[in-house]
């Protein structure tokens, strides 16, 4: 076993450092055991103790470690939230003989990436040591030091980006693709995110981040002359994965008296408040939509290779270029991508004449069992085909948002007092 301070290697790429914490001698024989031969991974300590791992991580710096989530001393959640205050830089795996949901939200919530029950099988031990220090490797490039502005270091001039996720036609999974979003882009770059649950009406983001709140959107509209970052946070619930969410109203009729200008207001007080707001938002052309679209950097555009959905698509295509939306700020996304559906997808970027920038696997029955369990997929099972997918759609929008200059910057003018899609229409010709 290697010990000692991190020195550069004589030849070839650094190795995954990883360090074993498990009270059982025969468990961390058996995981050093399984790496031994993976010649990108190293086992540069071992504990038996969440005492001893405090000590041994300041020391030895591991990039991946491998916790135990009962122990006598002190238990993996504790010693994995005190261990990440001193090494932040380390990704912690839990394990556990229990695979109950409750232990993964808590392992989630101390900051562990990835939770495995055992017995561990060696494939998935090696994928998941791997996948978690991609996504550090991956979050430290997107992570950097903000510009510096004409006043210094602050930044306090800086917006964030709006993401509105959206379809034209219901049924093609909006409100978990923006969940699962929220939650990747939170993992992949570090950085704050908050979820907006833009159905006003029967919004279901609650349910599928498994939240309960008394406060929502709605308390935000009664205090809206005094909106400010304290009472965003006061209002927004946090997710295990310190993504924050803006609950839609508990009933239709609260969710009729948020209007558009309201939502307005809240989107562009939230972008002082967080890096990237993703909103969910209704299968319409109504003003409420429509004011989360226009304010939009980016629209992730949901499509399904169904008939109807293809022509609503092509549609909403044809009504962003008359509200002169700029081409980029559309990205096409094919959502439930299965090929045996007897439909070519370079025949529909033919007929809608415009390009899919990325497919997201069709995985129904674990997209359900994600939602009913609590957690969302792309941290329930994120070597799945579908969450990979996701997390390529975090990576592409944030690499293409954090290109945008500063001069770059949308106009943020307002539209003339018209409402609906035709008053705008006739508002911008």
């Amino acid at each position: 076993m290697a010990g000692g301070s991190r020195t550069p290697e004589a030849a070839g790429p650094a190795k995954i450092r990883v360090m074993i914490v498990d009270d059982i001698a025969e468990t961390r024989d058996n995981l050093e055991k399984l790496l031994f031969f993976e010649k990108d991974i190293e086992v540069v300590a071992k504990a038996t103790t969440g005492r001893e791992a405090l000590a041994l991580a300041k020391q030895h710096r591991p990039d991946v470690v491998l916790m135990d989530i009962n122990m006598p001393d002190m238990d993996g959640i504790a010693a994995t939230e005190a261990l990440l205050s001193q090494v932040p830089e380390a990704q912690v795996i839990m394990m556990s003989v229990q695979g109950e949901q409750d232990y993964l939200r808590r392992a989630m919530l101390a900051g562990a990436r990835e939770f495995l029950p055992k017995p561990i099988s060696a494939e998935e031990l090696y994928s998941a040591i791997r996948h978690v220090y991609r996504l550090a490797t991956t979050q430290r490039r997107y992570v950097t030091t903000p510009p510096q502005g004409p006043g210094g270091g602050d930044n306090q001039g800086a917006q964030g980006q709006i993401i509105a996720v959206f379809s034209p036609k219901g049924g093609t999974g909006t409100s978990s693709i923006a969940c699962n979003l929220a939650v990747a882009m939170r993992l992949l770059t570090g950085k704050k995110v908050a979820l907006v649950d833009g159905n006003l009406t029967f919004g279901d983001v609650g349910v599928i981040m498994n939240l309960v709140s008394s406060k929502t959107i709605a308390d935000l509209v009664n205090r809206i002359s005094e909106l400010d970052r304290d009472l965003l946070n006061d209002v927004m619930a946090t997710h295990a994965t310190q993504v924050k969410v803006l609950l839609a109203p508990p009933n239709p009729q609260t969710g009729e008296l948020v209007t558009s200008d309201h939502l307005r207001t809240i989107l562009e007080t939230m972008k002082k408040e967080f890096e990237y707001v993703i909103v969910d938002t209704q299968a319409s052309f109504q003003d409420r939509a429509l004011a989360a679209l226009d304010l939009a950097d980016r629209i992730v555009a949901l499509m399904t290779l169904e008939i109807p959905c293809i022509k609503n698509i092509k549609l909403f295509l044809e009504v962003a270029e008359l509200l002169e939306y700029p081409k980029e700020k559309t990205v096409l996304v094919l959502n439930k991508a299965d090929n045996r559906l007897g439909m070519r997808v370079e025949n529909v970027e033919a007929n809608i004449q415009h390009k899919v920038a990325l497919q997201i696997a069709n995985a129904g029955h674990e997209m359900t069992l994600a939602v009913n369990q609590g957690v969302p997929l792309v941290i329930a099972k994120r070597d799945l085909p579908t969450s990979r997918d996701i997390y390529a759609l975090a990576k592409l929008l944030s690499s293409s948002l954090a290109a945008k200059t500063a001069d770059a910057a949308k106009k943020t003018e307002k539209a003339p007092e018209k409402t609906g899609l035709f008053g705008k229409l006739l508002a911008r010709r």
